[in-house]
């Protein structure tokens, strides 16, 4: 009889023992879902996705000019990054410094040409000689040191508005070139 008692007693507290332990394991598991590793699907054929992305272009250790992403996805084997939230910022010889901000941009590793685009607002590109350039899209050629657009352009400056269709523009020398359209306004 107290054999038996025993292991009434025994069984009873193993049962209590693993109620409680079933009890607080379901609690703990409710408590703190599983954390699975997030994957975005703008990242899932990129090489790499990076936030606060840099990229700068050198010569002779003098920086040309820098691109700042908030996001970034690099695709190595293409040589091209995707960029959002793009800053770029243009130097010039004498010093002279020309900041450009877009929504969306790429970036041509292999020759150092890049693109911008704004889905709303114009990208403008204030140059010294009080010209302002403003046009949804730009494209960088590094080898030629010009933007270039096919988009409409709006140039102001100088007392005047010149519209038109596409531009080409040589930063250096502070020269552009409508392509096609042309307008011009005299404001007095």
């Amino acid at each position: 009889m107290p054999n038996t008692l025993f292991r009434w007693i025994f069984a009873g507290i193993v049962l209590s023992v693993t109620g409680y332990l079933g009890y607080v394991l379901t609690q703990h598991v409710k408590s703190n879902p599983s954390t699975s590793v997030a994957t975005s699907p703008v990242f899932e054929n990129a090489d790499a996705g990076l936030e606060g992305f840099v990229y700068r272009q050198t010569e002779e250790g003098r920086i040309q000019w820098e691109v700042e992403a908030q996001n970034a996805q690099v695709y190595e084997s293409e040589h091209h990054v995707v960029l959002e939230r793009v800053q770029v910022r243009l130097l010039s010889e004498n010093g002279q410094t020309m900041m450009l901000e877009a929504d969306q941009g790429t970036l041509d590793t292999a020759n150092s040409n890049f693109d911008l685009r704004n889905q709303e607002e114009w990208i403008a590109v204030e140059l010294a000689n009080g010209y302002t350039i403003l046009t949804p899209s730009i494209h960088w050629e590094d080898g030629e040191q010009q933007i270039r657009t096919n988009d409409a352009v709006t140039i102001h400056g100088h007392g005047m508005t010149i519209t038109g269709i596409g531009i080409i523009a040589e930063l250096q020398m502070e020269k552009f070139r409508i392509l096609d359209d042309v307008r011009v306004d005299v404001v007095s």
